[in-house]
């Protein structure tokens, strides 16, 4: 059978970002052999630029391709017209490798929501699979709420926040993701928007109700000066969603942590677990209340 990647460097990459595609042939023997390589149509893209590298796939006869992403519109596309996804964030040899040996197993949704973004620490996706949707985050919200998104990316989160707060800070470390930021809420009044590390804000002590982390926490160094900054914005009784990838995944951060894990930081500093609950196949979310 054939399957194609989309490769940068060496690695998988997702199907807008890649520089080229490989078509690989895998044999009955358990051996492979990469038949082409062309430039990926969707570096020319504007819009929707996965389903460009897909529709090509499509058109050398391979309907089977091994992605480090996939988002809402591409997946779409692909089950659409048949296309098998397969999630693997490494080398391609490696990826080959472990699809030979049975050890991907078949995308069952997107694994990020509509927008790409990034928290300024690392190129993983700021957000969760949303399909678009903030349907897990509605239960911990209300009108009138202060909400920190720490490490916002592009914004995908702050989109839904700045409906409920009455003062939302949207914190990120990268320039270019600010920027963006400010390009799409800038002319909101209750929304702020701080080009700063999350490890030391601007945000004034105990006056946050909701702090909110997605896929940043694992790639924080000093992950105790985080805990501590959260614990010093937020006010007694406030509470910090934070999102991180299954330890199971095999795409995502190369080292990721287990709820209990993430627990253990926060616990030191005053806060209780007040749930648990899985808002994707590939990620978790802890709910911890500041106590004091």
């Amino acid at each position: 059978m054939r399957i194609a990647i989309s490769v940068s460097n060496g690695f998988v990459s997702g199907p807008g970002e890649g520089d080229e595609v490989w078509i690989v042939e895998v044999k009955d023997d358990g051996s492979y052999e990469i038949i082409k390589r062309y430039e990926n149509p969707a570096r020319y893209a504007q819009q929707v630029r996965g389903v460009f590298m897909l529709r090509s796939v499509l058109d050398h006869g391979v309907n089977t391709v091994i992605l480090s992403e996939i988002g809402p519109p591409g997946y779409r596309w692909a089950v659409e017209k048949g296309i098998r996804i397969y999630i693997f964030e490494g080398r391609v040899e490696d990826a080959i490798r472990a699809f030979i040996e049975g050890k991907l197993s078949e995308a069952q949704g997107p694994t990020h929501g509509e927008h790409h973004g990034h928290h300024g620490h690392h190129m993983h996706h700021r957000h969760v699979e949303g399909f678009g949707e903030y349907e897990f985050l509605k239960p911990y919200v209300s009108s009138g709420l202060v909400i920190a998104d720490l490490g916002c990316g592009e914004g995908f989160y702050c989109n839904f926040f700045k409906d409920y707060a009455s003062k939302l800070y949207c914190v990120d470390i990268d320039e270019a993701a600010i920027e963006e930021v400010r390009r799409r809420f800038g002319n909101y009044g209750n929304v702020t928007i701080l080009n700063e590390d999350i490890t030391h804000t601007s945000i004034p002590s105990s006056s946050v109700d909701l702090a909110f982390m997605s896929n940043v926490f694992h790639d924080i160094e000093d992950k105790e000066a985080a805990v501590k900054e959260i614990s010093r914005i937020l006010r007694p009784g406030g509470r910090l969603l934070i999102i991180e990838f299954k330890e199971n995944v095999l795409f995502g951060p190369p080292f990721k942590l287990s709820p209990e894990e993430v627990e253990e930081y926060f616990s030191g500093a005053g806060f209780v677990k007040e749930g648990y609950t899985e808002v994707s196949p590939y990620h978790y979310m802890l709910i911890l209340k500041k106590m004091k």
